[in-house]
């Protein structure tokens, strides 16, 4: 049974609810976090749930990016439903997640295209789509049709592993493909130095099957790593660093990274050849819960964050005044809340 706290008032219409610092998560209790709390709803003028006995709980999992997103649909119901929230962000993983929304133990959270085709049931090892709508679309039919959930509208912006490289780096080469990427390392030119993250290179979505996947020659890349050796770090983050700080060239990390803000010169090569699925956040919500007034609300997510920059810039400011100030300040900045 989860421990009922009185959080401090926010607004004259709503509470606010377990805050957390930047960075900090809920811990797991079973399928659900330990401490969580309730709050009253926001707009009386919200259609449907009225009453406020309706309770939803909203969750995320735990870094920077998804605990905003994760406040983005707790700031939306908030203040454009009247139901009775509970915070459970920072919940856990997919895994967590998927165990979660199964047992209704968790109502809505956003989570990435990518990650619920290829890590919650039934799990595919392979996403060959074209285009992000027609993954969009067969992920709808599937997941609906496999859990007691729907799947709202998506982004049309995404948070990928993305290789991006110093514009330095290829001047003059005419790369900008990932296959322009393989022709050149094929052709015997092998002066950019690739950094990668832990465990990154083995993964079934990571470099060796990147390599594979784009045509590399494995005796150029042998030679390759040869000549220039490749920099496996820490994280993605330490990636990040190690190219902004010019220990290398080229890297491989997400689309959205914060530090990416800080940086002037750094290009991304285009995944031609769509390696990598589409990870278009979309919103998640279990169809207890799934009222006109809940799903219109987290149906504004995508007009809310229209592109990466907005998502990049969203991240970076949570790292500086935690992730619920950073989502309240831009929402209610441009009109959503």
């Amino acid at each position: 049974m989860r421990e009922q706290r009185q959080p401090p008032l926010l607004t004259n219409r709503r509470q606010l609810l377990g805050a957390l610092t930047a960075g900090g998560t809920a811990a797991l209790a079973g399928c659900v976090g330990g401490g969580s709390d309730t709050s009253e709803g926001g707009a009386d003028s919200a259609s449907g749930d009225s009453d406020g006995s309706l309770s939803v709980v909203v969750s995320s999992k735990g870094y920077t990016e998804q605990l905003n997103l994760g406040y983005v649909a707790y700031e939306l119901l908030a203040n454009n439903t009247n139901a009775n929230l509970v915070d459970e962000t920072g919940l856990g993983g997919n895994a967590a997640h998927a165990k979660a929304y199964q047992s209704g133990e968790i109502h809505a959270y956003y989570d990435y295209m990518g990650s619920l085709w290829a890590s919650h049931p039934p799990r595919h090892d392979e996403a060959d789509f074209e285009t992000p709508d027609e993954q969009y679309d067969a992920l709808k039919s599937e997941m609906e049709s496999e859990h007691p959930i729907r799947i709202l509208d998506r982004a049309d912006w995404q948070n990928t592993w993305a290789v991006f490289v110093r514009e330095r780096a290829i001047e003059g080469t005419g790369i900008e493909t990932i296959s322009d990427l393989a022709a050149h390392v094929n052709s015997g030119n092998y002066g950019i130095k690739p950094a990668f993250g832990d465990g990154f290179r083995v993964r079934s979505d990571g470099l060796d099957a990147l390599f594979d996947y784009y045509g590399f020659d494995s005796q150029q890349v042998a030679r390759w790593e040869d000549e220039n050796e490749f920099l496996e770090a820490a994280s993605a983050q330490a990636v990040g660093t190690a190219v902004d700080e010019e220990y290398a060239d080229l890297g491989f990390g997400y689309s959205t990274s914060a530090w990416l803000t800080e940086v002037e010169d750094i290009v991304f090569l285009e995944d031609d050849r769509n390696f990598w699925p589409f990870f278009h956040p979309v919103g998640v919500v279990h169809e207890d819960v799934a009222t006109d007034a809940v799903v219109s609300a987290l149906n504004t997510m995508p007009d809310a964050i229209p592109d990466a920059a907005t998502m990049q810039e969203l991240n970076s400011r949570a790292n500086e005044v935690g992730s619920q100030q950073a989502v309240a300040d831009h929402l209610r900045a441009d009109g959503f809340i």
